[in-house]
């Protein structure tokens, strides 16, 4: 297939439901090859054929609840283990690569600027019938030590959606509200009290990408299926950005000293620089 254009109309399209409503789709963005080397990789991870020192892997629960994440220790538990989070995906070369696309690039620009720069690229799989739910949250908080907020995010699946898979919920146009109190997890109050909240299952298949403001309100389920519900989630700054506790600068994606897929390659050790 041709590689993936962007022109200035769907351009503007983009701005104009991005702006209204805090989000786009931008249908069949990767190839089913590109998501099949997808696939093929993540399975390549959690079997320990492909291993770097520091990445993190975040088990399932058991329960399903979200409260119960915070009780399970991070690390690789072998191949045989359900993993609801991979972290650190920007320093993988394939996933890099494909973040990097030419078009994914224009989008960048036209939304947050020349020079962006990466929070966290994470695989988020809802296992066949398990799967944890994500309460109702922003991607931006107040209290996450960084010298801006967070502004834009990308987020597409490697297998078909649907609603019984977990899917990405939206409050459409929740943005405009800006950041609910602290930001990140709101209360089931501050849903109530969001007049005209009109929410909205975002259902796409495998080469869909969707692109979002970190203010939305977005939330998932459980997965009632016995297929898997694997989602990449990138999250970005616009400019450049340091952690304010490490005093560390966040890896670029686009713009001077952007990451580079072959010097990723190189790499034997994911870098310590900004967990929150």
């Amino acid at each position: 297939r041709k590689i993936m254009l962007v022109n200035l109309d769907e351009l503007e399209k983009y701005k104009s439901s991005f702006d209204e409503n805090g989000f786009f789709i931008v249908k069949n963005g990767f190839t089913q090859r590109q998501i099949a080397l997808m696939k093929k990789r993540l399975g390549k991870i959690i079997s320990g054929e492909i291993q770097i020192k520091g990445r993190r892997f975040q088990e399932d629960t058991k329960t399903g609840l979200y409260e119960d994440v915070g009780k399970i220790e991070l690390g690789y538990k072998g191949p045989n283990t359900y993993y609801r989070k991979i972290s650190d995906l920007e320093y993988d070369e394939l996933f890099l690569k494909m973040i990097q696309s030419e078009w994914i690039k224009v989008i960048c620009n036209k939304f947050i600027g020349p020079q962006s720069s990466i929070m966290r690229v994470t695989m988020m799989d809802k296992p066949p019938n398990k799967g944890t739910i994500l309460p109702w949250h922003q991607d931006v908080s107040v209290n996450w030590p960084t010298s801006v907020q967070p502004k834009f995010a990308i987020w597409f699946c490697l297998d078909k959606t649907s609603s019984q898979k977990g899917s990405l919920e939206v409050i459409t146009g929740s943005h405009k509200k800006g950041i609910i109190g602290d930001g990140h997890m709101i209360t089931e109050k501050d849903i109530k009290n969001l007049p005209n909240s009109k929410k909205s299952i975002i259902n796409t298949n495998p080469g869909d990408v969707v692109f979002f403001d970190t203010r939305i309100l977005h939330r998932s389920g459980v997965n009632k299926t016995n297929k898997h519900r694997r989602a990449i989630n990138v999250i970005l700054f616009q400019g450049k950005v340091k952690h304010l506790k490490t005093n560390n600068y966040y890896p670029v994606l686009f713009g001077n000293n952007a990451l580079e897929p072959l010097q990723i390659k190189e790499l034997k050790q994911i870098p310590e620089l900004n967990i929150i």
